[in-house]
């Protein structure tokens, strides 16, 4: 009787809960956005470090590691929930990766980002997987491009 019970009482709540109709898209590393420069891996990051330390990101760097730079947080704000906006900040991983072909001469530049939020200042930030935003991976690219081509005579 009781295994009965239970039984139904996990059917009903499956039916009241439902199912999602569809789920978040996660940012996948395999998706990061890249473009490529003739211009030499070391020159790439040192451009990298300048633009993120400078403004108008100031966001520094944290972390560098065999052409890979982590970023400081750049904020954001966030979507609205519970009659408040939350707050998002975001850390980029990017990656000068040397070119196969002629690796002392050119490479490409890789980034991904790694959002947190928080409902209120104070709070602890949190990783969100539903709130990831591939779209600030791609600017970032974008504001590294268009320094080093303003920076590289082509």
């Amino acid at each position: 009787m009781i295994n009965r019970h239970l039984a139904l009482a996990l059917a009903l709540l499956v039916f009241v809960t439902g199912c999602p109709s569809h789920f978040p898209e996660v940012a996948n590393a395999t998706q990061a956005p890249t473009l490529a420069y003739h211009v030499p891996p070391k020159e790439l990051i040192a451009i990298v470090k300048d633009v993120v330390s400078s403004p108008p990101l100031s966001i520094g760097v944290q972390e560098e590691k065999d052409g890979s730079i982590l970023t400081g947080w750049q904020s954001f704000p966030g979507e609205w929930h519970v009659a408040r906006r939350w707050q998002e900040r975001t850390q980029y991983r990017i990656t000068v990766i040397p070119d196969f072909n002629d690796a002392a001469n050119a490479g490409r530049i890789s980034v991904q980002q790694y959002t947190e939020t928080r409902a209120a200042e104070g709070m602890n930030w949190n990783a969100d997987p539903d709130v990831q935003r591939a779209g600030r991976a791609d600017d970032m690219l974008k504001t590294l491009d268009q320094a080093i081509r303003a920076r590289v005579k082509t």
